[in-house]
């Protein structure tokens, strides 16, 4: 570029802003390719190798902006930093002797300490103690003021000596059983969110983002190193499994992108017993603590919620079988996201990805006080026919606007059902549930909202569907097409944000919806058994792709690329129309000097 096109350089330093930092956090079930992932990105371009573009004979525009996104990819480059979540845990579980450690193995693996101790070695325990010493100088460094920061040891501590250490962990506490490194791990991250230690259960509120804020610390290592380096700062943190975490980063980074890595289950835990030699009985002891299938009071900001994780994403990656090992399709998805962080707008969004976003801001008008859902219905071309939310029918009162003050006061009477004004057990259920917690809340300005099918269900001591206010989002769009003209749907395809329930299912079933594409699979059996029967059976696809901010975050320019270019190549289209004017003048003007002297030479030669 010319250093005199200021205007191209002011441009390129826009740009340079969204390319030199960014942060990527991943999340997905254990088994899913996180850190298939993380490897991928903290490669150079040449080893991460993704399949090149054609050139010609394009079969579809998604096959032309593959192209586009490669060739800019491919000259902008940067290898991510690779931090690994599981190397900060183990910094905490460095902050206690090796005795102690060992005995958290010991109860863990159900085998005698002493024992445990014999297994692991002379050459762990050497290992254990260097390290031990080296995180009690790490922390002297970070807490000494007139040392100062050492960001050199501090950036060889944590990104080479800690990985490596946490490598010979997971070999060594795998040899005494597989499956106890992960059992372990999982324990003292939950650890270390409720108490701010790893090796202790006594919950307090103020270390819930302990974990996060020492991942912040390394990113903030790596943006001091950067100032002197002038390098990118280019972060992917393997793996984010609480939710609480993953707002830390998206509130404190614009940069930041949650990005979930999915897989369909069979194929996820294929590879654990592959590759871990994991016994059933130990897969789904994982599955369990990654997605406990309930969570009560201080359990919610400790606990893994790996599902709740992958709700909240920005980005929907699908890593699909690939017994060949070059993740074609998975590399192919990274080069469009990662372009797109570093230049938004280069592409228009797939035809998935607009629907998915339609149905994703249609959960936010659900007024569901457990879980908002959002659904879009479209025809054979995916043409929108209808948007729908879970919430209650229409002129009934959404569960968010309903006090349990106004209910047991007789207020707001419009509100509230015959049954919740007059039935005697549930009025008093209800108060003896809620009591004094109407005041409670209203003294914090937040409303006593409370759910009529948790307080049925306690009454009639079962849990049953049928109770719920709202309909379902699956249920509500179908339903707004036949209430405002009807259309067909033969053929059509389905958009939600959680996969449909039996009940829905068995609708997109009979509507004869041809596609179903889904973020959050539905815990029940609906798959199975309701949509895997008969001939006309709807394809069930993971979604993949840019949601919520983050689409408009990645798919709205900077700038009109028009004007960018013209910036930047300080391109300047000519008005060929006025340019021939100026001609003509010019040659009129011309002319008529020629005329001048042709009749100054004829007069003279008259003479």
């Amino acid at each position: 570029m010319d250093k005199k096109n200021k205007p191209g350089l002011a441009l390129e330093k826009v740009f340079d802003e969204r390319r030199k930092f960014i942060v990527v956090g991943l999340t997905g079930r254990t088994g899913s390719g996180c850190t298939t992932v993380a490897k991928l990105l903290s490669a150079d371009f040449d080893s991460f190798c993704p399949p090149r573009p054609v050139s010609v004979n394009f079969e579809s525009d998604e096959d032309r902006k593959y192209k586009v996104l490669y060739e800019y990819l491919e000259k902008n480059w940067g290898n991510f930093h690779h931090v690994q979540l599981r190397d900060l845990i183990t910094t905490f579980i460095l902050e206690r002797e090796l005795k102690t450690f060992l005995s958290v193995v010991s109860n863990i693996s159900g085998i005698d300490a002493g024992e445990v101790e014999a297994i692991l070695g002379e050459k762990f325990k050497e290992s254990y103690n260097a390290l031990y010493h080296e995180r009690t100088r790490a922390k002297l460094v970070v807490e000494s003021s007139e040392t100062g920061l050492d960001e050199d040891f501090m950036y060889g501590f944590y990104f080479n000596d800690v990985p490596k250490f946490t490598e010979e962990v997971r070999n060594a506490v795998d040899s005494i059983a597989s499956g106890t490194y992960t059992r372990l791990y999982q324990m003292f991250a939950n650890n270390i969110r409720r108490s701010g230690n790893a090796y202790s259960e006594v919950f307090n509120p103020e270390n819930i983002y302990k974990l996060a804020q020492r991942a912040n610390k390394l990113i903030k290592l790596l943006r001091r190193r950067s100032i002197s380096s002038s390098e990118r700062v280019l972060v992917c943190l393997d793996a984010v499994r609480n939710s609480f975490e993953a707002s830390f980063f998206r509130e404190r980074y614009s940069a930041f992108y949650l990005m979930a890595i999915s897989a369909h289950d069979s194929e996820r835990k294929s590879r654990l017993r592959r590759d871990f030699n994991l016994t059933d009985i130990k897969l789904d002891a994982i599955d369990s603590r990654e997605n406990p299938s309930k969570l009560k009071g201080e359990e919610y900001f400790f606990s893994q919620n790996i599902a709740r994780c992958i709700q909240l994403a920005d980005i929907h990656i699908f890593n699909e079988s690939d017994d060949g090992k070059s993740f074609r399709e998975l590399k192919r998805q990274l080069v469009k996201y990662i372009s797109l962080m570093m230049h938004p707008g280069l592409v228009t969004p797939t035809r998935s990805e607009r629907c998915m976003q339609l149905a994703f801001d249609a959960k936010l008008n659900s007024g569901c006080i457990s879980r908002q859902v959002g659904a879009a219905v479209t025809d054979a071309n995916y043409s929108i026919k209808a948007i729908g939310w879970n919430d209650v029918s229409q002129g009934q009162t959404p569960c968010n606007l309903r006090n349990v003050g106004d209910l047991l006061n007789g207020e707001d009477v419009n509100a509230y059902s015959k049954y919740e004004k007059e039935n005697d057990n549930f009025r008093s259920l209800i108060g003896r549930v809620y009591g004094d917690k109407v005041i409670s809340s209203s003294k914090k300005g937040i409303p006593c909202s409370f759910c009529f099918k948790d307080i049925q269900n306690s009454m009639d001591g079962e849990k049953n569907q049928v109770h719920t206010r709202a309909l379902h989002a699956e249920e509500n769009a179908f339903i707004q097409i036949s209430k405002y003209g009807g259309q067909p749907l033969e053929g059509g395809v389905l958009f939600t944000t959680a996969s449909p329930c039996e009940l829905c299912s068995k609708k997109a079933y009979q509507i004869g919806i041809t596609k179903i594409f889904y973020i959050d699979p539905y815990p029940g059996i609906a798959k199975d058994q309701v949509l895997r029967i008969g001939t006309n059976q709807p394809q069930l696809c993971l979604f993949t792709g840019a949601v919520g901010r983050a689409y408009q975050q990645l798919f709205d320019p900077i700038m009109p690329y028009k004007e960018e270019f013209n910036i930047s190549e300080e391109l300047k289209v000519p008005n060929v129309k006025s340019e021939l004017r100026a001609r003509i003048k010019e040659l009129e003007y011309k002319n008529g000097k020629l005329e001048d002297e042709l009749r100054s030479i004829t007069d003279r030669a008259n003479l």
